[in-house]
């Protein structure tokens, strides 16, 4: 009996249910049909003019030779060294560095406590200031996330706290004037077994890098001059090697270049000394540069080369890179072209929607592509109110408008 009427319930529901959608389909199309307006929303977005590119960063560079034996860096990537300056240690085997990390601390625990207890160290008010701004740079740094300073900032505390113990405190005073005494004595002696430590210091002055690919004395900036497409071409085919002892190197000079081929057609957008930015894939960021030189076409490429002494420590340790040369960027407001319309007093600009109602908001073009127009606003004075904004509701439609007209 239940099964019986189950079947019954399926032939008369289902037919009900089909006929209701049916139904709703086509009542969704008249509706569609009837209501001729189509929206979208306003935002903004960049255009620009740019052209993609590749090619080579061309630096001063130097490379410095290493030594046989434990290398012990004592340069950070990207710092700056002056001439003459250390920039590693080799040690001829373990016990050495053993030694020398020994000496290093005794030497700042000896250079602390004689801070402590010299006489004309900080005493009294000035004291207080030094360790109320030495906690101050601490908290700072550390609420900022700032930590390369954080060995320098930490030992000059550390000076200042032994320094109020050592006025403070008598038994603290002998007490340190006792370690400095067996500190000096153990200083002297990790000294006299040096003979197995070699410095190496900066021949010149520049940014230090470990990074070296060969191609410090191949690409330099005299190898520039009158480089053809092809030359720069050839570049990419060489496999240059590097010395297994190489130690890194210097970049000895801020001004760095990119040398580019770029196509015939847009040769004209390259003038000596204009201001480019240029877009490297790399480093997923835009660097200004300026023209430098612009070479013969030669089988429809010419050799641009641009160059910039700024952001040197970015570029350091470019080579082989990809990117875009931007000409000219602008921000604005993206509205589809079949939006723009003029209206009865001959303004160009766009209607939105204002409670169900359109309004007409006049704008000026930035800039355009295929399909959109980079706008701003662009009211008559400053008591006009008739400003297009980013989230402003635009109207696409292709009967006429005009301001009150109920789209809604």
């Amino acid at each position: 009996m239940n099964q019986q009427k189950a079947s019954i319930f399926s032939r008369v529901a289902m037919p009900l249910v089909i006929l209701a959608i049916v139904v709703y389909l086509i009542s969704s199309a008249w509706i569609g049909l009837r209501d001729p307006y189509q929206f979208t929303v306003a935002y903004i977005d960049t255009m620009e003019t740019s052209v993609e590119v590749s090619g080579w960063v061309v630096r001063s560079e130097q490379t410095v030779a290493g030594s046989q034996g434990m290398v012990q860096l004592k340069r950070d990537e990207g710092e700056r060294v002056g001439k003459g300056q250390e920039l590693a240690v080799v040690y001829q085997d373990e016990s050495y560095v053993e030694n020398q990390e020994e000496l290093l601390q005794t030497k700042n625990d000896l250079g602390a406590l004689q801070y402590a207890t010299y006489e004309e160290s900080p005493s009294g008010v000035s004291l207080d200031e030094q360790i109320l701004s030495a906690m101050i740079g601490l908290r700072e740094a550390s609420s900022a996330g700032d930590f390369s300073g954080l060995t320098d900032q930490a030992a000059t505390y550390r000076k200042l706290a032994l320094r109020r113990e050592y006025l403070v405190s008598s038994e603290a005073k002998a007490q340190m004037d006792q370690a400095a005494a067996e500190l000096t004595e153990k200083y002297e002696a990790l000294q006299v077994d040096q003979t197995g430590v070699t410095a190496i210091t900066a021949p010149e002055a520049g940014l230090f890098s470990s990074y070296v690919d060969g191609y410090e004395s191949l690409l330099t900036p005299e190898s520039l001059e009158n480089l053809s497409p092809k030359d720069l071409e050839a570049f990419s085919q060489l496999s240059p090697q590097t010395s297994e002892s190489c130690l890194g190197k210097l970049v000895t000079s801020s001004t760095w270049y990119y040398a580019i081929t770029v196509p015939e057609e847009v040769i004209g957008r390259f003038g000596v000394g204009d201001s480019v930015d240029v877009f490297f894939d790399s480093l997923s960021q835009t660097l200004s540069m300026t023209v430098h030189q612009v070479g013969e076409t030669q089988e429809g490429q010419a050799v641009v080369v641009l160059t910039s002494t700024e952001n040197d420590s970015q570029a350091q340790d470019l080579r082989q890179e990809s990117g875009r040369v931007i000409f000219y960027s602008s921000e604005g407001i993206r509205v589809p072209k079949e939006a723009l319309r003029v209206n009865a007093d001959g303004e160009q600009g766009v209607y939105v929607v204002v409670s169900q109602k359109a309004k007409f908001r006049p704008v000026s073009i930035l800039a355009e592509d295929e399909n959109s127009y980079l706008v701003k606003a662009a009211p008559t004075d400053e008591t006009d109110t008739r400003e297009l904004k980013a989230g402003d509701e635009i109207i696409l439609a292709a009967e006429e408008l005009y301001d009150g007209k109920v789209v809604r």
